[in-house]
């Protein structure tokens, strides 16, 4: 068996408006709304991972919707890892609204 040494990354993982049962892999409560890739890798790129934006790659669950992120090295369990991105979006994005609040 071909142990992979990387960690692909679905926008659909974390969105908010996807259940369980549809592709959803963290908690309600830190899910994102509109999850884009870009910001899946910025906030892995913050984590220490080298990340790979894949824009024409479709969730096989969810065909239409276009794009991952593959992330390397593999250092940790892929629901952790989504847990601790999904807390990292959050930060961005209220950092970011907060700095246009100031301006």
């Amino acid at each position: 068996m071909k142990v992979r040494d990387f960690i692909i990354i679905w926008p659909v993982y974390l969105e908010a408006s996807i259940s369980r049962k549809e592709g959803r892999r963290v908690p309600l409560k830190i899910a994102i709304e509109k999850v884009r890739i870009e910001e899946i890798a910025l906030a892995a790129s913050q984590l220490n991972y080298k990340a790979e934006i894949i824009p024409d790659k479709a969730y096989p669950r969810c065909w239409w919707i276009k794009g991952c992120v593959k992330l390397y090295p593999k250092k940790e369990k892929k629901n952790d890892l989504l847990k601790k991105i999904a807390i990292r979006i959050k930060e961005n994005r209220s950092k970011s609204i907060l700095s246009h609040s100031f301006r």
